[in-house]
Parts: structure tokens; sequence; C-alpha cells
């Protein structure tokens, strides 16, 4: 992925308790600030990757309509306004409100990152050939925003170097979101950082590597075996083309594990048989380590949060359980509440070309 903002784990950095939050509702693309609000504690907003995340808000208010708040959320509409949230002196998420309750004394609404754009746009005819896949999901972005961009929001793409062909039909009124999908499936990573879509298909590089032990989280974090969704044979189906990936060493160990996908979009050899290596690498070994429920980043853990990008290596030394591993994942989901507490959830390593980072089990 592109990384033209400031990331990395720089000596010293603390996590913190995010005693500086704000939350404002602006205009649409971020023009006009319309208020600010005092989220309640039991919300809070989340940073996903390859997924649309999003942001759950309650707040108390008079509910009379003489009063100045009251009349701000009297004149806030789903779609016409969106949320911002700031942590640390800096913007740590933004999306349009979705969904909005109103009740007497007290507003509660959902909002979404700008990524929700993607499924309320459709796609026109085109058609790529043998174009590296990050500038064909570049593409579909701009086709999708070219009738309105009034959202303001950017696709920040890297060359991954994996040439594919692609054909849409704009009489089928394909969903930017289902097109852009797919490509996530192939090989492109993708993740929401303010109004920049990071997108690639290598990890954010991050110098020097974040590290987190057990003592960095609340509770230890769990580590799973996931062997109902491993496999070491895996088949991908195109349109008139097949990709199949094997890992004989795992295949040895662990017997023949097989898993069949269809993606009826890829039309070349190359990029199904990338489809079919990039899901391999996820699930080839079955193993995940996620933190509990109630398990949380302290405080004091040696990151900020404009470090938790999802997509970033994290190097995590899980000692407190019986399956104990060091190993570098790669962070899938943050999930941060207004009262302050942070958690993140891991997943194996995919890869776009030949190369594995290879952990350490124990």
């Amino acid at each position: 992925m592109s990384d033209t903002t400031e990331i990395g784990c720089q000596p010293g950095s603390v996590l913190g308790a995010g005693d500086d939050l704000r939350v404002l509702l602006q205009t649409r693309g971020g023009q006009f600030v319309l208020s600010e609000l005092n989220p309640e504690e039991s919300g809070g907003f989340e940073r996903r990757l390859d997924k649309t995340s999003g942001l759950k808000m309650s707040a108390t208010i008079s509910g009379n309509l003489g009063d100045l708040c009251c009349e701000d959320f009297d004149q806030t509409r789903q779609w016409a306004v969106e949320a911002r949230v700031m942590r640390d002196g800096r913007d740590a998420w933004v999306g349009p409100v979705t969904d909005i309750d109103y009740s007497y004394g007290k507003i509660e609404f959902l909002a979404a990152d700008l990524t929700a754009w993607w499924d309320r746009r459709v796609l026109p005819t085109s058609r790529f050939t043998q174009v590296d896949l990050a500038n064909i999901f570049k593409a579909y972005h701009d086709q999708a925003l070219a009738t309105d961009p009034s959202p303001n929001f950017i696709v920040d793409p890297t060359l991954i170097g994996i040439l594919g062909d692609r054909e849409i039909s704009g009489g089928d009124y394909v969903y930017a979101s289902d097109a852009l999908s797919e490509l996530s499936r192939t090989g492109i990573d993708w993740t929401a950082y303010g109004r920049r879509i990071l997108v690639g298909g290598e990890e954010i590089p991050v110098d020097p590597q974040v590290v987190l032990s057990d003592e960095h989280f609340t509770e230890p974090p769990i580590v799973k075996a996931r062997g109902s969704e491993q496999a070491n044979v895996v088949i991908v189906k195109g349109k008139g083309v097949t990709g199949i990936a094997r890992n004989q060493e795992h295949i040895d160990y662990y017997g023949e594990l097989v898993r069949v996908f269809t993606e009826a979009e890829i039309e070349d050899q190359l990029s199904v048989n990338q489809s079919a290596q990039t899901r391999l690498d996820l699930l080839k070994d079955g193993l995940y380590v996620e933190t509990g429920r109630a398990s949380v980043l302290r405080t004091t853990a040696p990151v900020t949060l404009p470090e938790l990008i999802p997509g970033i290596v994290v190097r995590v030394r899980a000692e407190g359980t019986c399956r104990k591993v060091t190993q570098d994942f790669r962070l899938e989901s943050v999930d941060v509440g207004f009262g302050g507490q942070v958690s993140i959830k891991f997943q194996p390593i995919g890869t776009v070309d030949s190369t594995l980072r290879s952990g350490v089990l124990s």
C-alpha cells in the first residue's frame, strides 16, 4: 500500500487514553463544520482492512427545538452530513452519517467511512487489458465518483506488478463496491485513512516494526487455530480460466485440504493464479491471534492510534496460552471506544508475490 502519511512506531510513543478526542458533524466533503458533539462512552468507531468501517454514537440533547444543539440536529440529514473524529490532534476517522434515530433528549446515529459511497454508485462500460490491478481499482473509484464527486475522497494506489483483464457492461449496473471487492479477493488490499483510501498489494511498511506482547493488553491475546477455514490446496475458477495453488510442506503435515472458490469476473490466467495464491497464503496455517471481547490495549502500549492502520505488519508475542506464538501478523481491524479503549484484531499475512514473511512457531 502507498503511504504518504507518517506511519511507524516512534521510540517512546504510547497509545494513551484519548483524552483529547473530538467528534464533529460537517457537511458532505468536509467543507464546513456544523457542530461539535459530546459522545457517550458506549459508542465508538472502527478501522477495517478491505471492508467499510463504521461508527456508532449516542448524544444527549435537550429535546427543545429552541435549543441551539437541538436545532443543529434538526438540520442533520443522512448522507448530507459527515461524522469526523479527531484524536491526538489528528483526524482518526471520517464518513457519512447513514442512519439517525431522533428521540426526546437523545439522538443516536450510525456512520460509515467514505467507502460506503461505493455501495451507492454503479460503474459505466469499461474494459481493461493487462493493466495493473491497483490502477484498475483507482479507475473504478474515479468512474464511481465521476457523476458526483462531492464525497471528496481519493484512492492512493501503489502498483503491485500484477496485470489483469477486466470488463464491465454499463447495462449490468454493477455496484462499484462489488467490482472493488473482487479485486481485493484477487490480491489488492485497501483501507480508509481519513479522506484517502490506501490501496496496494503489500503490507504498509513500518520502520521500526510494531511489536506487541502479552503485557501490552489488558488480557493476553487468544491464539486461534481455525482448521474449519484452513486449506493447503486452493482452486479459483474464473471465467474460462482456473488457478491452483498448493503448499506441499503443509500437505505432507496436515493432509490435503482443498477449498474451491469462484470468481466469475476474472478472465485472465495471471489474475486467477494470483487469487489462488493469495487465498493460500491466508488459509494455509489457519492461525489467528485476536483479543477477547474485554481485552483491549493498555494505554502504555508502545504505539499510537495514528499508527494503527489496518494492513501494517505487527509482530505478536503471545505467551499466555498453551500455544505460544511469536509471529508476524497483519493488522485486520481496530475498534476505538469513545471512552478511550482500543482493541485490535490480526489475520495471517497474505502476499501478492512468492515472498512470504515467515514467523516462528514454538
